[in-house]
């Protein structure tokens, strides 16, 4: 008896500490315990979330009555992105401040750093819905980037649990650096310390541009044989114009690969492995067949290259600072700030 008074106490701390979480038709555990979120979250075994306006409550009750009010049957944002059944938002945090706050709410018990709940305002955020209904947009994940940042393409990046193995994760990374071009920067990263989904999204990601990259150039196994230091960062160089990737992110894949090799002093060479590639390409003939997976196609992106102009822009003209950057670092610290006699 004592024995399995234990594993019933432990199963209930257990359930304490990682709250489940029940949205539209789906449920499933969450993944950290954050002291960003409410107390009373991590004192219950289930945490309700509304599918459409991403309301939260901890009483079945209160969840069921709120589901027959909610008129909300989409993000309070422009659609940016539309393929199959997915559709993407684009949701600007001082415009819609209480669903990105609690966007973010959820977000802290699966990401266990970087989650701005109370500065919401400083970000953008890209929300991805599955629509399962006519006209109904189920929240799936989202990422967030700072306001002009655009060389910083992520700061956040979450899928939910049910929603994973159909390539979301992949497509919002593909539309994060769509975004940094129409910005006209030519090259991107995300801001670090990566999540674990994070790191793996963008892991495979890097991989598959470079790979189709070096694909192209030869058939030979090794690539550069014999090239001086300074002439191998040229052909880095050149992989990054062409695939809109950070140089020190190339460089960390193929060296995560072991496909930077030391020939001998000052001599590198990019070694390309045959069982890699073969290996590269049978996972892309696989991908291609599987119909629930949803892969990146530039037709269906309608965002434009306009940035939307700052809620305090008539501020930003009286500041004499030199980039907008700096004037969002100021009003985060200072959002009550007076302007008056700063001329």
């Amino acid at each position: 008896m004592s024995n399995d008074a234990s594993k019933i106490n432990n199963t209930s701390t257990t359930n304490k500490a990682r709250p489940w979480i029940q949205t539209g038709r789906y449920e499933f555990e969450t993944v950290c315990r954050s002291t960003l979120c409410p107390k009373e979250w991590l004192q219950v075994e289930k945490i309700y979330v509304c599918e459409y306006c991403l309301k939260t409550t901890i009483q079945g009750t209160s969840a069921r009555r709120h589901h027959t009010k909610c008129t909300q049957t989409r993000p309070p944002g422009c659609l940016i992105y539309t393929q199959k059944d997915v559709s993407i938002f684009e949701v600007c945090g001082w415009k819609a401040k209480t669903y990105c706050e609690d966007l973010c709410l959820i977000a802290t018990l699966f990401i266990e750093s970087k989650i701005e709940i109370k500065n919401v305002h400083r970000f953008r955020f890209y929300v991805l819905t599955v629509c399962h209904n006519d006209n109904q947009y189920e929240f799936a994940g989202f990422f967030s980037k700072l306001q002009y940042q655009e060389r910083l393409n992520v700061s956040c990046l979450l899928i939910l649990p049910p929603y994973r193995n159909r390539g979301f994760g992949s497509l919002m990374v593909h539309i994060s650096y769509a975004l940094s071009r129409l910005a006209n920067i030519h090259t991107g990263t995300p801001e670090r310390p990566l999540s674990t989904q994070g790191l793996l999204c963008y892991r495979k990601y890097w991989k598959s541009k470079i790979f189709d990259y070096l694909l192209t150039k030869t058939n030979e196994e090794q690539i550069a044989i014999n090239v001086e230091i300074i002439e191998i960062s040229l052909l880095f160089i050149d992989i990054s114009k062409a695939t809109s990737i950070f140089t020190c992110d190339i460089i960390e894949t193929l060296a995560s690969l072991n496909m930077i090799r030391m020939l001998e002093k000052d001599k590198l060479i990019i070694y390309r492995s045959q069982e890699l590639f073969d290996e590269y390409k049978q996972k892309s003939k696989e991908t291609d067949i599987r119909h629930e997976i949803v892969n990146f196609d530039s037709r269906c992106l309608t965002a434009k290259s306009i940035p939307a102009p700052l809620p305090f822009e008539h501020k930003c003209k009286r500041i004499k600072f030199d980039d907008n950057e700096t004037v969002m670092t100021f009003f985060n610290y200072y959002p009550s700030a007076s302007i008056e006699g700063i001329d």
